[in-house]
């Protein structure tokens, strides 16, 4: 069975396997058909930004951010989020909301800026990979909860079952999430959906049970994991 098909079969299943080694073209194969039949079925919902920070990128040993594709249906507004694999982060992010972005609309595309806690899921039984197999499992697409519309810049926290995982405010090795959108439209051309454009405090690994709190512009808002 190809690999692609491994992963979608995973998916599908709401199953973890062993991880295998690629290569980075092999990796960008096979993100490609796993992310083209995961929209085939469930809609093309946006996009996800990941190794943004200096401490991702060497800690997946990768050396750029990469991109996964979001479904409609890994994209919600309510506040109890189901787990469905067993090895999920939780991440603070800043979700833009874009309408046709390409490099030079940026940032009239821009629809509205939201605070939002993104769940990646991996379909490997573990997080000890690399950013290859990270990259052809769609960058461990999950969940993304989006919530309240914000103004940058911001600075914000976020909790897990009331304690304090960090706060801190959406800046990255090549911007803040204007930046990070305009690199994906450097990649991609045009973009659609909502963009979680990076990880700015997290990522801490969650399950089943777990209570996550965001603290931000004067609002707080309260997630449970199911």
């Amino acid at each position: 069975m190809e690999k692609a098909e491994l992963l979608y079969n995973a998916y599908k299943r709401k199953e973890a396997i062993d991880p295998f080694d690629v290569n980075k073209k092999e990796a960008t194969d096979i993100f490609l058909k796993f992310s083209s039949l995961l929209v085939s079925d469930e809609g093309l919902g946006g996009y996800k930004i990941s190794l943004v920070r200096k401490e991702h990128l060497e800690r997946f040993g990768g050396d750029q951010p990469m991109y996964g594709v979001l479904t409609k249906s890994m994209i919600t507004t309510k506040k109890e989020v189901t787990l469905s694999f067993p090895k999920n982060f939780a991440e603070l992010e800043v979700v833009i909301l874009a309408k046709g972005c390409n490099p030079v609309n940026i940032p009239e595309c821009i629809k509205g800026t939201f605070i939002g806690v993104e769940l990646p899921s991996t379909r490997f039984n573990t997080w000890n990979l690399n950013a290859n197999q990270l990259l052809a499992d769609d960058s461990a697409a999950g969940s993304l909860f989006v919530g309240h519309e914000v103004e940058l810049p911001l600075k914000a926290s976020m909790y897990l079952n009331g304690k304090k995982i960090g706060e801190d405010s959406p800046e990255f090795l090549l911007g803040g999430p204007i930046e990070m959108l305009k690199w994906l439209t450097e990649r991609i051309g045009v973009v659609n959906g909502y963009v979680s454009s990076g990880v700015f405090v997290g990522p801490v690994e969650v399950k089943k049970g777990d209570e996550i709190t965001v603290e931000c512009c004067g609002k707080e808002t309260h997630i449970s994991l199911k």
